[in-house]
């Protein structure tokens, strides 16, 4: 970690001397010689990383060179900071000026003191032969990772535990609503045998409401209560206000609301709950009141590593104890892990027992044996290389193991890698991250290296994919493109991932828990608290905060880089004006959270502006305003290091005079009536563009605007439209053959100005969605050839009466969603059209009457039909059952 954290230093070192930041204090010669110097020093860490567990004096020397790190850090980023606050008095001689310089000059002199002594100390205690020769064995490199094997490893080894399962919560004799516990060690599969019950077609078919709660060791009853009543039935906005106040009473008041509101809705239901990852042994007596018992087979499934928990829970019910696996099943986890995608019999076969010896030292514990198949796979498949992997373990008893083979794979990462790992300390546990913000937090944390050729956000990609080969970090859901939509962190690795930062003072977790004290070491904190005042606990050099409350008073921490809430709370407490403006230094600026003061004449966003190394600024949600139009202040847009502006609906888009070269998302913003005459803003490297209110005049200009967006990926447009009229809004031939355009999206009252042509819409395209179109024909005849398509919406749209598709149409299409087609009376799909559908969802369509012979569909895993007409309805529970009987997965409404 203290070569991850020196690299960092000596790039920075750099870039300022470039910068010229330090020659208007007279230090540019002195920051060149710590460049130097710390240059050299880099040539032994790396070595010295590998070796401080096993030797006392390497750690000892690794944290010496660590701290000095963070001290010139600290200089460097105060003088950045005093450039960026007070830009007219660089180049004068003012005695605040002069102050500043001597005590700089002061702190490099004890900097450089403490770098001779960090030099005398390696050569004094024996420590030279570091840095000329390495053990480590060679790894692949990063960016060469496998999308992960489908048949899930983690799987191996529980077929007849699932079975058992499965049948024990469709237990026909047992009426009583009983509540069936997993019982087993952190790592074991709990969590993994409960989904794998909880996704089976006879489960989703034999229950009404099917609910997953994931409980924390630290919860809040309300909000169990609440996730419940928001999986049954939307809240209304008087609930929505009962449910936000936070006075004790008031939780008291809503915990018994939502109670009997639970209590009612669910009285005729029969329902499964399944309570992952119980820590309490009074959860269950908190919410049994909740979940009525009529006697009609509901359950109640819970996972815990604790008896107590279980027996408490339901003493009629035996826990179902979940034991090791075998040694079979053992090995070949291990070995689907080192050996993704690939035949059993097309594996290595030149590892001798290598692969047994490694599976009987993870004893039958499948997390284990996971994440060691992962660090296998970035390894040569040689006897060689395998056997000095083995040779690195430090196995230890059942207790200690899997956090001992977690820390071993920790190790083989690579410096920039096990800064990404690290960050995900951050997170509460059990919480689902957005992978595209994680990946730009990283970023703006500076752990993401400029490649050639490759922009950031790719390379930071592959260091998520990498994470997940090795099984540290896993996917909750990718999108159709395969990249990673949101992932999460299994809790026994996320408590490696705090252990290891707390012992590289890599992050501070600020919590209820206490020992929350401060320390100028401290660069990054995550606020779990609504601790205000958080100075006391972090000290005056942070550069980076995620918090899951209020924003906390965070007025001097003038070297902040990383300012980012996770909650997205309704917020009625105001933020001060200047809170923002002197963060000169800030590269990420998320506010998900609604503060309906936050208006478009607010200091905030003139503080915003003065934010001039802003990479992101995520604050579509700061606003919920009841107008069409935001207006926002051109200033804004002179941020030219921006990457992604993520904005409230139908804010002000760039003037045409803005030049945003770095920028590559830009969403949502309004079309400026200047964009028509003065032409648009520079946007070269835009790949994701949402507009709003389009009117039909800008048609031409437009296509001409997109003919230079050569890495446009992702383009939604909202057209505007006044009642019913209909304007011939674009010209759809316009838009040129992207090579990189995946999704299309056009809202808007809008008609084809000439006939309908598979030439119109851009080769590639991955994902369609429609809304309030009018076409007057049928479009899937031509939609049908868009080869690569794999996501089909038409929302709210009138189109024709009658849907007809080839059996050669949308070859690769998954999922199908038709909602609200006033016109739309017959679909039919010719044998073979249509064949890798798994999904389609029919929403009030209220003339449609005829479906296709869905039962040749062998792929279709999901049908929704919600809204329909009573004919339709009655068809398919009587004379056409046929045609969805096969689906796994049936809901009709």
């Amino acid at each position: 970690m203290a070569e991850a954290v020196l690299k960092l230093v000596v790039e920075k070192l750099a870039d300022v001397v470039t910068k010229e930041v330090s020659l208007h204090f007279g230090f540019n010669a002195r920051i060149e010689s710590l460049q130097y110097k710390l240059g050299w020093i880099q040539v032994f860490l790396k070595d010295a990383e590998s070796k401080r567990f096993s030797d006392e004096r390497v750690r000892k020397w690794v944290d010496d060179v660590r701290e000095v790190a963070f001290r010139i850090e600290d200089v460097i980023d105060k003088l950045i900071a005093e450039v960026g606050y007070h830009p007219d008095n660089v180049n004068s001689f003012k005695p605040a000026k002069l102050r500043f310089a001597h005590k700089i000059g002061n702190e490099m002199n004890s900097i450089e003191t403490r770098i001779r002594e960090i030099k005398e100390c390696r050569e004094i205690y024996g420590l030279n032969e570091l840095g000329e020769s390495s053990t480590l064995p060679v790894r692949s490199p990063i960016k060469e990772f496998i999308l992960p094997d489908l048949d899930d490893p983690d799987i191996v080894g529980l077929q007849a535990d699932t079975e058992n399962i499965v049948n024990l919560l469709l237990d026909p004799a047992t009426e009583r609503r009983c509540v069936i516990s997993i019982v087993g060690q952190g790592g074991l599969g709990k969590t993994t045998l409960a989904r794998k019950a909880y996704n089976r077609d006879e489960v989703k078919r034999g229950f009404e409401f099917r609910i997953w709660l994931s409980i924390s060791q630290q919860y809040r009853l309300s909000d169990l209560l609440k996730m419940i009543l928001e999986k049954i039935r939307p809240l209304k906005e008087d609930e929505k206000d009962r449910l936000l106040k936070e006075d004790p009473l008031s939780r008291q008041q809503a915990e018994e609301y939502l109670i009997g509101e639970l209590n009612s809705s669910l009285v005729k239901k029969k329902y499964l709950i399944i309570m992952d990852d119980v820590w309490r042994n009074n959860l269950w007596i908190q919410v049994r009141g909740a979940l009525p018992d009529v006697e009609n087979g509901s359950r109640v499934l819970i996972t815990t590593r604790f008896f107590d928990v279980a027996k408490g829970a339901d003493p009629t019910c035996d826990p179902y104890n979940l034991h090791f696996l075998s040694e079979e099943d053992s090995q070949e986890i291990l070995l689907r892990k080192a050996f993704p995608n690939m035949h059993p019999n097309a594996r290595c076969h030149d590892l001798s027992d290598l692969p047994k010896r490694f599976a009987l030292k993870c004893g039958g514990l499948p997390l284990a044996l996971v994440v060691v198949g992962g660090l296998l796979s970035r390894h040569p498949p040689t006897y060689n290389s395998w056997h000095k992997v083995f040779e690195k373990f430090s196995w230890l008893r059942d207790d200690e193991k899997c956090m001992t083979i977690l820390g071993t794979s920790y190790e083989d990462m690579p410096a920039v890698l096990k800064q990404c790992f690290m960050y995900f300390a951050s997170f509460p546990e059990d919480y689902t991250i957005k992978a595209k913000s994680l990946i730009r937090l990283w970023i703006a944390e500076g752990f993401i290296p400029e490649v050639d050729n490759t922009v950031m956000e790719e390379t930071a990609e592959t260091y998520l994919e990498d994470l997940i080969q090795r099984s540290m970090i896993q996917v909750s859901t990718r999108f159709m493109s395969g990249s990673v939509k949101y992932c999460h962190i299994h809790d026994i690795i996320r408590d490696l991932a705090i252990q290891k930062a707390k012992e590289c003072t890599f992050l501070k977790i600020i919590s209820d828990q206490g020992g929350n004290y401060g320390s100028c070491t401290i660069r990054r904190a995550a606020l779990h608290c609504n601790n205000l005042n958080i100075m006391e606990c972090t000290g005056p050099n942070l550069r980076s905060l995620l918090y899951f409350g209020d924003l906390p008073d965070i007025h001097k921490f003038k070297l902040l880089k990383v300012l980012s809430e996770m909650t997205g709370n309704e917020i009625t407490r105001p933020i001060e004006g200047d809170t923002f403006k002197k963060l000169c230094q800030l590269r990420y600026l998320g506010i998900c959270s609604c503060y309906n003061f936050f208006g478009a004449d607010s200091e905030l966003w003139k503080g915003i502006s003065h934010l001039r190394n802003l990479q992101t600024l995520d604050v579509s949600n700061v606003h919920r305003f009841t107008c069409d139009h935001m207006p926002m202040p051109d200033c804004i847009w002179d941020i030219r290091t921006l990457r992604h502006a993520i904005l409230p609906d139908h804010s002000s888009g760039p003037p045409p005079t803005a030049i945003l070269p770095k920028l590559q998302t830009l969403k949502t913003v309004r079309v400026r009536a200047q964009w028509l005459t003065d032409g648009w803003p520079k946007m070269p490297n835009i790949r994701v563009l949402r507009l709003s209110f389009f009117p039909p005049k800008y048609g031409e200009s437009f296509a001409t605007f997109l003919s230079g967006l050569y890495h446009l990926a992702s383009l939604h447009i909202n057209m505007h439209y006044k009642g019913s009229s209909t304007y011939d809004m674009l010209d759809m031939s316009s838009f040129p053959s992207y090579n990189h355009m995946q999704s299309l999206r056009v809202n808007g009252n809008w008609s084809w100005n000439k006939e309908l042509d598979i030439s119109l819409f851009p080769i590639h395209l991955t994902k369609l969605t429609l809304s309030f179109s009018n076409i007057q024909e049928d479009p899937m005849q031509v939609l049908e050839k868009l080869g690569s398509l794999r996501i089909l919406k038409f929302d709210s749209s009138y189109l024709g009466r009658l849907f007809t598709c080839s059996a050669s149409g949308f070859p690769f299409l998954e999922y199908l969603e038709l909602y609200c087609l006033e016109m739309l009376e017959e679909w039919t799909v010719e044998t073979g059209g249509m064949h890798m559908l798994k999904k389609i969802t029919i929403s009030c369509c209220y003339k449609l009457r005829v479906i296709p012979e869905l039962q040749h569909m062998t792929n279709l895993k999901e049908l929704s039909l919600v809204h329909i007409q009573a004919h339709l309805h009655d068809m398919l529970q009587g004379e056409e059952a046929y045609k969805i009987k096969q689906i796994p997965s049936i809901k009709i409404m």
